[in-house]
């Protein structure tokens, strides 16, 4: 966030430089407003690409065999061009590194999810992939889960990308 601030300021001193030189070149024969008109510009310019970029710079910064399984995009009426470009401000990944085999039955297997927001920190979930029906059941910390059924996973369909990534990677041997 500090670096984002940062970038915006320079782009700010950069635009105002620009439109500085331009009156110079010019002999002084440019519009008063151009200076601040560049200096916001070039700051709305600068904050419009880092939302943009966050995304692809955030998931090319995980580990090796964390996979992105989801993304999250959004639109909001004060960045009215979000509604034609929308912004991912928000992703799941999986990591493939935690995929252990459970107790609980053949074809199942408890991982690591990751999720992702700007501006909010990372929080994590363990959860239980039964590859067999493709469900997915989010496991509270402290709890066994020893004994779970099929009827147990809420949602038998579960995230078919999620699951392939889990159940795809040898979790389930």
């Amino acid at each position: 966030m500090l670096w984002g601030f940062i970038a915006v300021i320079a782009a700010g001193f950069g635009g105002a430089g620009i439109a500085i030189i331009l009156n110079k070149i010019s002999g002084g024969r440019m519009p008063k407003w151009l200076t601040p008109f560049a200096v916001a510009f070039a700051m709305l310019v600068t904050t419009i690409s880092n939302e943009y970029l966050w995304f692809q710079q955030s998931s090319a910064n995980l580990k090796p065999g964390v996979e992105v399984v989801s993304t999250i995009e959004s639109s909001a009426f004060y960045r009215p061009w979000t509604y034609v470009f929308p912004i991912t401000d928000r992703f799941v990944a999986l990591d493939t590194n935690s995929l252990t085999a459970h107790t609980s039955g053949e074809g199942r297997v408890v991982g690591d999810l990751y999720f992702f927001a700007r501006w909010e920190n990372t929080q994590r979930l363990q959860i239980l992939f039964d590859c067999a029906t493709g469900g997915t059941l989010p496991m509270v910390p402290g709890e066994t889960y020893d004994d779970v059924t099929a009827e147990d996973f809420a949602n038998p369909d579960g995230d078919e990308t999620m699951v392939t990534a889990a159940c795809g990677n040898g979790g389930a041997q």
